[in-house]
């Protein structure tokens, strides 16, 4: 790789059917599925972008969130640039298991340099929303995170911030340390 040319791993975590592979679909192929199949261990998508003068290829693992999967996550996590946690804004249970996979995170990546970013999903759903913004806004605040809310089926500008910001904040993490 030449000396603008980056590779970064973004893992996306949280639980099940928060919509992590239909947010990553949706960034990096432009599509939208309404079938939920569970991610079974790990799914992997790349997408090539540009930030500054930098070519930057993206890494996205996609882990599963439910418990079975639990003991390969962490395998996964291994040389991550970022992460971003999900959770439903219409599932407060999905909320409340954040703090849960920020640790598992932090367990196994204790760098407090890497970026963490907080998405709440499903915001087209908004007559079912069960958090806030100002909740998940202090959460994300409080734990140094920057906060996102986002709809994988209307897709929008807000999912191409999500994944600039983080890959903006991995490269300005990696520069500051060369």
């Amino acid at each position: 790789m030449s000396e603008n040319e980056y590779l970064l791993k973004i893992c996306a975590i949280g639980s099940g059917s928060v919509g992590k592979t239909s947010l990553i679909r949706r960034y990096a192929e432009g599509k939208f599925t309404t079938n939920y199949l569970p991610t079974l261990g790990v799914d992997i998508t790349t997408k090539k972008i540009q930030i500054a003068n930098n070519q930057v290829k993206l890494i996205l693992v996609d882990t599963a969130g439910q418990e079975f999967f639990g003991k390969l996550r962490p395998s996964y996590y291994r040389g991550a640039s970022a992460c971003l946690i999900m959770f439903a804004l219409n599932e407060k249970k999905t909320f409340d298991a954040v703090p849960n996979w920020l640790a598992e995170f932090r367990k196994h990546i204790p760098e407090s340099t890497i970026p963490i970013a907080l998405a709440g999903n499903k915001k087209d759903l908004e007559k079912d929303r069960q958090v806030s913004t100002e909740e998940a806004k202090k959460f994300a605040t409080e734990r140094n995170m920057s906060y996102f809310e986002t709809s994988a089926k209307l897709g929008g500008d807000e999912i191409e911030q999500i994944f600039h910001n983080l890959a903006q904040d991995a490269l300005n993490t990696r520069n500051s340390y060369k």
